[in-house]
């Protein structure tokens, strides 16, 4: 009986300690793959907090086809996502310079900041302006008042939720046409339809052309909506006889296929 006792002990004290090492084992090779593969990002985006805003801004990157990687300190909030989405995720604080460089950001092309609170927002665009300069950064605010001091850290662009919401509400009432428009041209009110920037910079197949020369809606279906120039100013119903330049940015809109066939014959 003693023996009997001490061997089902024994095993039981195996199978736990088996389990245990095995698990801890899993979770460090996946945290080693995920940090060898963020590592080897290039021009890549980082989300920083996966709430209502921070989930939206991955599913749209996952729509776009753009490289990125979630930063969440909340484990459940991972899993959950990773469920659905198998995509890069670094878990730790935003708010700490070695978690954002483990999700490399000297060389990420941009940040969004959406955790729940502002002050976490604020300290994240601070610390992340000053590690890298050149990334442009999107920061959530809650309040209005914040808006400032996240332009002062370094956000380019602050959203604020609830100002966007009401704002689009009552213009659904009042401009109803309008806001179709801006849904069909978002690719809201139409998923197949997609509007994208294309940098004309050393593209020689559009560089000193005209719209009327480049026949571009009858060789692919893609539309040209506007362009910005090199001095920032947009320009909305580009004449047909403008020729484009190595500073021009096009917005072009189409389906993927009518996109991927624009790039075919136009980009190098």
């Amino acid at each position: 009986l003693i023996g009997l006792s001490v061997s089902i002990f024994l095993y039981a004290i195996s199978t736990i300690t088996t389990f245990v090492v095995e698990g801890e084992m899993r979770h460090w090779l996946s945290r080693y793959q995920v940090s060898k593969k963020v590592a080897k990002l290039n021009n890549h985006y980082i989300i920083c907090g996966l709430g209502r805003n921070g989930r939206e801004a991955a599913t749209e990157l996952i729509r776009q086809n753009q490289p990125f990687v979630i930063v969440e300190v909340n484990e459940d909030i991972i899993e959950e996502f990773q469920s659905t989405h198998n995509y890069l995720f670094i878990k730790g604080d935003a708010t700490h310079e070695e978690v954002l460089e483990q999700a490399n950001i000297h060389q990420a092309r941009g940040l969004i900041s959406s955790l729940s609170t502002d002050a976490e927002n604020v300290y994240i665009t601070l610390t992340a302006r000053e590690m890298n300069p050149h990334m442009k950064i999107v920061a959530r605010a809650s309040n209005e008042s914040t808006i400032s001091k996240l332009r002062r850290a370094g956000a380019e662009h602050v959203i604020v939720p609830y100002l966007i919401g009401g704002r689009r509400m009552a213009n659904v009432l009042t401009r109803p046409a309008l806001m179709e428009f801006i849904d069909l041209v978002s690719g809201e009110g139409n998923p197949d339809l997609h509007l994208e920037e294309i940098n004309c910079a050393e593209q020689q197949k559009l560089i000193g052309f005209t719209l009327a020369q480049l026949h571009i809606r009858s060789q692919t279906g893609v539309s040209v909506v506007g362009a910005k120039n090199k001095e920032g100013q947009v320009e909305l119903n580009l004449q047909a006889s403008r020729p484009l330049t190595s500073g021009d940015r096009l917005f072009i809109m189409g389906t993927d296929e009518q996109i991927d066939l624009f790039k075919e014959k136009y980009i190098q």
